[in-house]
């Protein structure tokens, strides 16, 4: 059974840009042993706190945006740690491209994100590659990588929902 780790960020932290609680948690993952490193594979979930009032999706707030960037600049390696089902891997995408919007339906509690493909795939692409880097350390098999890919892209593949 996998152990899901969730990092929420607080408000605070996003709106200051401060990295110093999850550099301390999570900064060394990339570096660890292979048999360290293959258990933290699909294991972590991130969460932003202190916005649920907010009218916006949280991909769509400028604050958090701001935020996800620096930190993907900061630590890119989302495609290997970040979990598939829990929604964490779009959203923390869909705050670094620029052509994301949000559509909601009247009545529906849920809506959709649209995108420009081709921006999240130039994206996607560098960390995937940073993922197999990742993946060959850990000395996983090549095979469930490929599986790996084809479900982070299809996650993107037109259009994410967000309920």
């Amino acid at each position: 059974m996998q152990t899901l780790l969730i990092h929420t960020f607080t408000r605070h932290e996003v709106e200051k840009l401060d990295f110093q609680r999850f550099d301390a948690l999570f900064s060394h993952w990339p570096q660890l042993w292979a048999r360290e490193l293959r258990p933290k594979l699909d294991s972590l979930v991130l969460l932003v706190d202190g916005y649920n009032d907010h009218p916006d999706e949280v991909y769509l707030i400028p604050e958090v945006r701001a935020f996800f960037r620096a930190l993907h600049q900061r630590w890119p390696w989302w495609c290997y740690f970040l979990n598939l089902e829990s929604q964490s891997l779009q959203m923390t995408y869909l705050c670094l491209i620029d052509s994301v919007q949000s559509i909601k339906r009247d009545g529906s509690p849920s809506c959709a994100a649209t995108f420009d493909p081709s921006e999240i795939a130039d994206i996607l692409m560098a960390d995937l590659g940073r993922m197999n880097w990742l993946w060959e350390h850990a000395g996983l098999p090549e095979s469930e990588n490929d599986c790996r890919s084809d479900q982070i892209l299809n996650a993107f593949n037109g259009g994410a929902s967000h309920g």
